[in-house]
């Protein structure tokens, strides 16, 4: 067996079987370095504070040193209805880890009300999963394992999950719950091959995004902070510094808290199209083994006619 694919699963073997009848609980979601662009996998509330319809595709390679490592692929949708006191969104997002892969579904609703200088919104997400694991990918040492035979197991669940988010002109902080319901993410099948019968359930994740921006002259500076955890898991931080620079091209720089740097870059091409691109160097053991993360994201966003924007797009 290849030996990156050893240190694959020694090492991400937490993440691989947070969901599938472990005691071991991960982060289960995707993980985005470029989050501050697009946070409605973080909090359904965001659905709509754009003021536009607003599309995102994104790719993302983690850890491109190690076979079978992450990679997410997502596209997201959203636009405000009623008089923008509605938004609503949607994403479908594939995400595959060795021989395990998720498919989602999600749709999200945000209802907002002017509060303070800002706007302050409400929403909830509703969705379908699908986890599976291919046991053929995996080749045990010892022929005679009781999972060592070559099936695949797969179970679909619901999440519900709710969120909060505040935005002015210059500044947000959000608040997200996801997977709240903690749906059942493992088969009868399954579960049959498990002595003990255990049964996983999706973890709550939670996340909470703070951002401002001020300007410096003909520079905008948006320092930003993510604060995010799981169930059963310890949390982490996010800390970036973006400059917008002739409000056109995004230049940043993130450190994440256990793990190591993030370099991004995002430029406005025209009033529709935007690409963005982040690089993630880890600082600890998988990290410097993964070697390197890539992301990209290609935006498209479309203003009603007639719309005025609650904030600068910079946000």
């Amino acid at each position: 067996m290849n030996r990156k694919y050893i240190f694959l699963i020694a090492v991400l073997l937490p993440l691989l079987f947070s969901g599938y009848g472990c005691a071991l609980h991960a982060q289960q979601d995707p993980q985005y370095s470029q989050y501050m662009f697009n946070q409605l996998a973080l909090n359904p509330a965001f659905a709509g504070s754009r003021e536009k319809m607003s599309s995102t595709l994104l790719y993302r390679n983690q850890w491109t040193g190690i076979e079978g490592a992450p990679q997410t692929a997502a596209f997201s949708y959203q636009m405000p209805l009623q008089k923008k006191k509605i938004g609503v969104g949607g994403e479908i997002i594939s995400d595959h880890l060795g021989p395990r892969s998720t498919t989602a579904l999600l749709l999200s609703y945000a209802y907002r009300i002017s509060f303070l200088k800002g706007k302050l919104s409400f929403g909830l997400r509703m969705g379908a999963y699908n986890y599976a694991i291919n046991w053929a990918k995996i080749d045990y040492k010892d022929k005679s394992d009781l999972y060592n035979i070559g099936i695949r197991d797969s179970r679909f669940t619901g999440t519900g999950d709710f969120g909060t988010y505040y935005y002015t002109r210059s500044f947000y902080w959000g608040i997200g719950f996801n997977h709240l319901n903690q749906g059942k993410i493992i088969s009868a099948d399954l579960s049959s091959l498990n002595s003990g019968g255990n049964v996983s359930r999706q973890a709550v994740h939670f996340f909470m995004p703070i951002g401002k921006a001020y300007q410096v002259g003909n520079v905008i500076l948006n320092p930003t902070m993510l604060i995010k955890s799981s169930t059963n898991s310890p949390g982490s931080i996010d800390l970036s510094l973006n400059v917008l620079l002739k409000e056109r091209l995004w230049l940043g720089v993130s450190a994440r808290s256990g793990y190591g740097w993030v370099v991004l870059s995002q430029l406005q091409i025209n009033d529709y199209f935007k690409f963005g691109y982040s690089f993630d160097y880890g600082m600890n053991k998988i990290g410097i083994a993964g070697k390197a993360s890539h992301e990209i994201m290609i935006g498209y966003d479309l203003n009603f006619k007639g719309a005025k924007m609650i904030m600068p797009r910079y946000l």
